[in-house]
Formats: structure tokens, C-alpha cells, sequence
């Protein structure tokens, strides 16, 4: 396993940042509407302020979700091949004992032999 973990023990929940960016881009959206409300008279000016607001605000949240996704996905694969190493090294040494049990000249202790090189 890695630095951080032992074997048979899961990585700790991430803080939960994702509720914060959401919660960070309504309230600047929010905000950006009311201050285009009070500064352009038309409909059409706030929806066109708004609208190009939401976009990028949008684009920098699903960015954000995306990465997420991505390290989560990489740190799966990780503790996965870290417990497919840690059964691999706990096999070989099996097939040692066997090995060093049996007799020399045995096919048992060729077979484990052969299996370990």
C-alpha cells in the first residue's frame, strides 16, 4: 500500500469542496445579476451580462468536477494496484515455504520454484 494507508484500510473521505464551489459560483452569479440589474436599464443588457456570466462560471465549475472525478478515479487505481502487489508479494512467499518445505528433488518444490522465477 502507499505511504498513507495499510493494507485492508480505505483512503479518507475528500472535504467536501465540491458543495463550495457550487455555493461560490451561484453567489457571484447572483451577485453579478443584482449589480447588472442596477446598472443597465434594458432586459436585454442584464440577460446578456447574466448569461455570459453563467458561462464561464459554469465552464470553471464543470473544469472543477471533472478534475474531481479524474484524482478520484487515480486514487482507485492506486490502492487497487497497491493490494494487487501487496497478494503478489504475499503468493511468492508462499511458494518459498513450499519450496523450502519440500523435498529437493520433489515436483512439488519445482513447480514452486518454477513458479517464483
Amino acid at each position: 500500500m502507499s505511504a498513507e494507508t495499510s493494507p485492508g484500510e480505505t483512503m479518507p473521505p475528500d472535504p467536501p469542496y465540491g458543495f463550495y464551489i457550487v455555493l461560490a459560483g451561484l453567489s457571484a452569479l447572483v451577485v453579478i445579476v443584482i449589480i447588472a440589474i442596477l446598472r443597465y436599464g434594458t432586459a436585454n443588457d442584464v440577460t446578456s451580462v447574466t448569461t455570459s456570466a453563467g458561462a464561464v462560471i459554469g465552464t470553471v465549475v464543470g473544469a472543477f468536477f471533472g478534475l474531481s472525478v479524474g484524482q478520484a478515479g487515480r486514487k482507485r487505481a492506486e490502492q487497487g494496484k497497491d493490494q494487487a502487489q501487496q497478494q503478489a508479494i504475499q503468493s511468492t512467499k508462499a511458494l518459498v515455504r513450499v519450496a523450502a518445505q519440500a523435498p529437493p528433488d520433489s515436483e512439488v518444490a519445482k513447480a514452486a520454484v518454477a513458479a517464483v522465477s
